[in-house]
């Protein structure tokens, strides 16, 4: 059996590696469902893409802070099969989030198929190797896999449960130690034996054009992690339009889209974050606010959010109904018209569809 050892700064950068590229992957699923499907899936694809190239990316960070006394060669076949595989299924995990009613037990079984493409990936990568005889102990398949599992199920609770920055950020930093997490429970339940004899390496890839591929597919995803945080965060720079005296019409158009949401309570005025709003309804000139911390009034009318929030997170699915995409569980048609659902433990009950706008909340739902 070879002694083992490993290089500790390219263990911290592959735990670095593997948060930034959860969270990135995880960004840019934002507002999809919200897309036409045409638009959707090649946004899936760049998704699945950093996401799945993370966990490449991480694992085989990992392989080169391992040391041992023999020189390590890895199949390219295995090698860029373990990244295919990775990518695939996490491809198909965010197929399920995008497409269709997001439902807890939807969410539960992306994130079990998350977890397996972990797995997965890790073992065509591990058995890829060369220079030594990788041998791996029954319960570190099971442990690896039942961590891999569960904590990628937490992500995509958290990513998924509620849409906001806050959850992609925990999302991503969770699916990142999923990878972690994984990757060094069946390390540790592995040991490398040393060869009898020596074998070919001609079509092998060695250490140092891994290290390469490795070092592009970081810079890849730090790029795109800069790219998504930018956006994420970007600001209202003002325009000359902006600085001029707006048209009446053009008002509504340059108002920012709100924050917060006001409401009363006591005889005071309150603010309540947008992401913690399920659904606002209308109440004769003003609105009530169907909040997860529950209900609240609004000294505001519905007409004037729904001006607001024209390219938010709400959908104005009724006249007298706005309701948060984000917390919509389920469809249900009725004749011509139908109504959105919400997780039972929100308690709030479902909202009505006019057919009016039956076309476009479909459409908005992904249906």
């Amino acid at each position: 059996m070879l002694a083992v050892s490993y290089n500790v700064i390219l263990l911290i950068g592959a735990a670095i590696l593997a948060i930034l590229s959860g969270f990135t992957g995880l960004s840019l699923t934002s507002g999809l469902s919200r897309l036409p499907a045409a638009k959707r899936k090649p946004a899936i694809v760049k998704a699945a893409t950093v996401l799945g190239g993370g966990v490449w990316s991480t694992h085989f960070v990992a392989m080169l802070a391992l040391q041992l006394p023999v020189e390590l060669f890895y199949d390219p076949v295995y090698t860029l099969a373990s990244a295919l595989v990775a990518i695939l299924m996490t491809g198909i995990a965010l197929l399920i989030l995008h497409f269709g009613s997001r439902t807890r037990a939807q969410i539960a079984l992306a994130g079990v198929i998350m977890g397996l493409g972990v797995v997965a990936m890790h073992y065509v990568g591990m058995y890829g190797m060369r220079g030594c005889v990788p041998v791996f102990q029954a319960s570190g398949y099971v442990l690896s896999t039942l961590l891999s599992v569960a904590i990628c199920i937490g992500a995509m609770q958290l990513a998924y449960r509620k849409r906001s920055v806050r959850g992609l950020v925990l999302g991503g930093v969770v699916y990142g130690l999923a990878i972690l997490v994984m990757h060094f429970t069946a390390m540790s339940r592995t040991i490398f034996m040393p060869l009898d004899a020596l074998e070919p390496t001609v079509r092998m890839v060695p250490n140092d054009i891994l290290a390469l591929m490795v070092i592009f597919a970081a810079f890849l995803i730090c790029g795109a992690f800069l790219l998504t945080t930018v956006t994420l965060r970007e600001p209202q720079i003002a325009t000359a339009a902006e600085i001029a005296p707006p048209e009446p019409e053009a008002a509504a158009l340059l108002r920012p889209m709100p924050e917060r949401l006001p409401y009363e309570q006591d005889g005071k005025t309150f603010f309540a974050p947008v992401e913690d709003v399920v659904v606002i309804q209308a109440e004769g000139h003003y609105s009530r606010l169907h909040r997860v911390s529950g209900p609240a009034f609004c000294p505001l009318a519905i007409a004037r959010l729904s001006e607001d929030f024209g390219e938010g997170p709400f959908l104005r699915t009724h006249r007298s109904y706005l309701v948060n995409l984000s917390y919509v569980q389920g469809f249900e048609r009725r004749k011509d018209q139908g109504v959105c659902l919400f997780d039972p433990e929100l308690g709030i009950e479902p909202v009505p569809v006019s057919r009016a706008n039956i076309v476009a909340t479909k459409r908005a739902l992904g249906l």
